[in-house]
């Protein structure tokens, strides 16, 4: 992989700097997504586990990453640790340390939102909110001793389902500095402001949009977790926006399909975003989305494969047909071939192309099978795709081992910055 260019030599600095402008090596990034599923069940426990330096999960995540060897990558499923111990044991212990024969990989620049999963809006003395309708509003985090139900029954009442606060939060891990205090967050963004929403119904009353009373709409969110915006500085003056997501999975609800109608949303949210919408306003209070020929990649486990699955209205059209996305190099792999003849069942009945995979899922019954969700979308503006894939090794290859990790695999895109 090409790298950025050195800092100029004293001959090069000599020259006029014309002369050094045209003749210098164009910067290439390569940019990732994935969906790690370093998250647990208690708060804390993804901190003990990575603290010793030898979970295995973990380094097999990192054996991957220091395999692709990203400049910028965004981290789904890495549970929240407002102490930052667990992100700067996994940069210092697993991505900082050789694992299974790759060379270490330096990520030291960070941001790590705080996310809508597990809080819930509910306190002692005013639990009023039951967002899952299930005939009771709660507000304990469970206990490590909770049944299903138990959990459940908090998580749906949560503003994104979590048995604690940050479960399933993510990470942005970039070689390049950021400019953190131009980040913009979306945490609290109420759903109901977005115009258009396409809230959920009540099946059992005439009236739209009415699966949330006023009371819950009036502080329900429309982010499961965040939406953020990350400016990274991949050289002065130049700038690449990083937004990231990740949206609810549209499955675990009933007929009003308030997960899938969500899942739809969150995705338009981008849409919007990039077009420079007006409407949405950020956690400072900053009204409007990214300004007109923003350099801008969108990265993240979206949740709707383009073809096949549960989603609502297919969403990740409305990014992948976007006019200021660059969408027509499609990330591939050799192990998603496979995997899906091999797995059979469910996979025989898609529409899409199975190269294009990017989730491992269960494969009979109502199980949706291998599925695209997993996306880095680069802007028209500002950039110039050459290269794409998915880690998906074949079978055969011994880093397939390493992709068991997670029940999803890490999508880059080698992208040219140009002017």
């Amino acid at each position: 992989m090409n790298r950025p260019p050195p800092s100029w030599t004293a001959a090069i600095a000599a020259l006029p700097l014309w002369m050094a402008t045209v003749h210098a090596e164009p910067l290439r990034l390569r940019i990732a997504t994935f969906n790690v599923s370093l998250n647990r069940e208690q708060p804390g426990a993804l901190a003990a586990d990575l603290r010793s330096g030898t979970n295995a999960q973990a380094a097999q995540i990192a054996a991957i990453l220091q395999k692709v060897r990203p400049d910028i990558v965004l981290l789904n499923e890495f549970d929240e640790d407002p102490s930052g111990a667990s992100v700067a044991d996994f940069q210092k212990r697993y991505l900082g340390v050789g694992q299974h024969g790759q060379s270490p990989l330096n990520l030291p620049h960070l941001a790590m939102p705080e996310v809508n999963t597990g809080v819930s809006p509910n306190r002692p003395g005013k639990v009023v909110h039951d967002f899952n309708r299930d005939g009771e509003a709660t507000h304990t985090p469970p206990s490590a001793t909770a049944t299903a139900r138990e959990r459940n029954a908090y998580g749906g009442d949560c503003y994104g389902f979590g048995t604690f606060p940050g479960q399933y939060g993510f990470v942005v891990l970039s070689r390049f500095p950021l400019r953190p205090n131009a980040i913009r967050t979306f945490q609290k963004l109420l759903w109901k402001d977005m115009p258009g929403a396409v809230l959920p119904d009540d099946p059992a009353t005439p009236e739209p949009g009415d699966w949330y009373p006023p009371a819950a709409l009036a502080v329900f969110r429309l982010s499961s977790k965040s939406h953020i915006d990350v400016p990274v500085e991949v050289r002065p003056g130049t700038v690449v926006h990083v937004l990231a997501s990740h949206p609810t999975p549209p499955v675990f609800d009933g007929p009003e399909d308030r997960n899938g109608r969500r899942n739809h949303d969150e995705i338009r949210f981008w849409a919007d975003y990039v077009r420079g919408d007006a409407w949405m306003k950020d956690d400072a209070g900053t009204p409007g989305g990214l300004k007109p020929d923003s350099r801008f990649v969108i990265l993240g486990d979206l949740n709707a494969d383009p073809f096949d699955g549960d989603s609502f209205q297919s969403p990740a059209r409305l990014l992948l047909d976007h006019p200021l996305i660059s969408a027509q190099h499609t990330p591939a792999s050799a192990g998603a071939i496979e995997a899906a003849r091999t797995q059979g069942a469910n996979n025989t009945r898609h529409k899409g192309n199975a190269a294009w995979d990017t989730g491992d899922f269960a494969d009979r019954g109502n199980a949706p099978g291998n599925l695209r969700i997993d996306y880095v979308l680069p802007s028209k503006a500002g950039f110039k795709i050459i290269d794409s894939g998915v880690f998906w090794p074949a079978s055969s290859e011994p880093e397939s081992k390493w992709a068991e990790a997670s029940d999803h695999r890490l999508v880059w895109v080698d992208v040219e910055v140009t002017e």
